[in-house]
């Protein structure tokens, strides 16, 4: 009698998604770990605010130039290469933070890693799109988005420990160390065509919407960017909200209520924690949305619409000199509430052209990246300028009544135009395919 095989803990499948996610919560450590340092940065360069958000705005630069042309090299290269690469630039980086003595050098260091980070999420979404059914990735960008915000709410507290126990050198030596491993695993683990995968079962298999193909569908930049100007416009203004959340939070509760270190950390951690439900939440109510009615745009832009309105109403209060306690509550209220935009977002870029999922989804995100570079800047700018933040929070609303208006005009019922109608009914199930629109 034939010995019964051994149980497997989890699907290839879930494995991919977990590898993704530790990705994620690696990559906005090193994202934002620069914010919970900016204290000690500051105080041994000798830094202003307006300088310091130059430092930030180096990352962002780098991020949002290199954002399209890395989703077009990811297309060609597929996610493991590109993510590999990618990997391997953003760890480099991180250590020569570490290694830094001087404004310059922290600049260049943190310019190679925004070249690093650029193509991630839109390699990603490619990565995804290959091995999620349509109607999972609303929540496979929700959990992987999830586990970046994590990785925001963690990082205040594991730099800021580290500086304590050691330095702020110290502490991007030890993280650009974790992510340089993370690629090893990555290269070892992942594989671009889903049949290659050496523990895919053939019913998993049989369960993925997108096929290994070896015809190349051919990019035409002008439908795709005619498709996408709309979610590129709702990326720049969560992007505005979302960077003055990673860059300036513990910096806000140190210079507005004098607190150290140790207790802005806290702070700002129960802060970004409330992002971790917001964007797990805004993906699956997504996709249960889209299961419930058929309607991919309508699943689509509610959520979008509900999570840039939501957070005004919770900026509010902080025109009214609230308590530390009654700021972070409102905050992390608003932070909840805008995470509900992540998701929605990111899953119409895979929606509106899956066999270019990179490209689309480095497209869409540009609009992110020009809010990073220009948002630090001027958010330095106008707290030394005017010694208050509440004009910061008077031009984030802003941005949170122009995304809603944006989000109107997304259509993720009319896929992008450059793929064939076969392709597009492989690569969305049948309750999508009925509300594509002949344009």
């Amino acid at each position: 009698m034939a010995s019964a095989q051994p149980r497997r803990r989890f699907s290839a499948t879930t494995g991919v998604l977990i590898v993704l996610c530790i990705m994620s919560y690696l990559m906005y450590v090193d994202r934002t770990n620069i914010s919970t340092a900016a204290l000690a940065i500051r105080h041994d360069l000798k830094l202003n605010n307006s300088q310091l958000g130059i430092v930030f705005a180096a990352f962002a630069m780098t991020y949002a130039i290199a954002m399209i042309p890395g989703g077009v090299i990811a297309d060609r290269l597929g996610s493991r290469k590109m993510l590999a690469i990618c990997g391997l630039l953003w760890g480099f980086g991180t250590l020569l933070t570490g290694l830094a003595g001087s404004f310059t050098m922290v600049l260049l260091a943190r310019f190679i890693v925004g070249l690093g980070e650029s193509p991630i999420v839109p390699t990603s979404a490619r990565a995804m799109t290959a091995w999620m059914k349509p109607d999972q990735r609303g929540f496979a960008q929700g959990i992987t988005h999830a586990c970046a915000r994590l990785g925001n709410a963690s990082t205040p507290i594991v730099v800021a420990a580290l500086i304590t126990a050691f330095s702020w050198h110290i502490a991007f030596v030890v993280l650009g160390v974790a992510s340089l491993a993370w690629v090893v695993l990555w290269v070892w683990y992942y594989r671009d065509n889903p049949a290659d995968h050496p523990a895919i079962t053939p019913d998993e298999l049989a369960r993925l919407p997108v096929k290994a193909s070896k015809v190349r569908v051919p990019m035409r930049w002008g439908p795709l960017l005619r498709a996408l100007w709309p979610a590129t416009l709702v990326s720049f203004c969560h992007g505005w909200i979302l960077w003055f959340f990673l860059n300036w939070m513990p910096s806000f509760f140190a210079q507005n209520y004098h607190l150290n270190i140790k207790h802005s950390a806290l702070f700002s951690s129960g802060i970004f924690l409330s992002g971790v439900v917001g964007t797990t939440l805004g993906g699956t109510l997504s996709d249960l949305l889209l299961k419930r009615t058929g309607n991919i745009r309508r699943a689509r832009q509610t959520m979008i619409t509900i999570g840039f309105l939501g957070p005004i109403v919770f900026f509010i209060p902080m025109f009214l000199h609230p308590s530390p306690n009654l700021a972070a509550l409102s905050l992390a209220a608003a932070l909840f509430l805008s995470e509900l935009v992540t998701a929605p977002l990111w899953a119409v870029a895979m929606d509106l052209a899956p066999n270019h999922a990179a490209t689309s989804s480095s497209i869409m995100n540009t609009g992110l990246g020009i809010a990073a570079s220009v948002s630090p800047p001027i958010v330095g700018w106008l707290v030394d300028a005017t010694h208050s933040w509440q004009p910061v929070f008077a031009l984030s609303i802003v941005c949170l009544l122009l995304g809603p208006i944006a989000a109107n005009w997304i259509r993720p019922d009319r896929p992008y135009l450059g793929e064939s109608l076969d392709e597009r009914q492989d690569s969305r199930s049948g309750s999508f395919a009925a509300q594509r629109s002949a344009t």
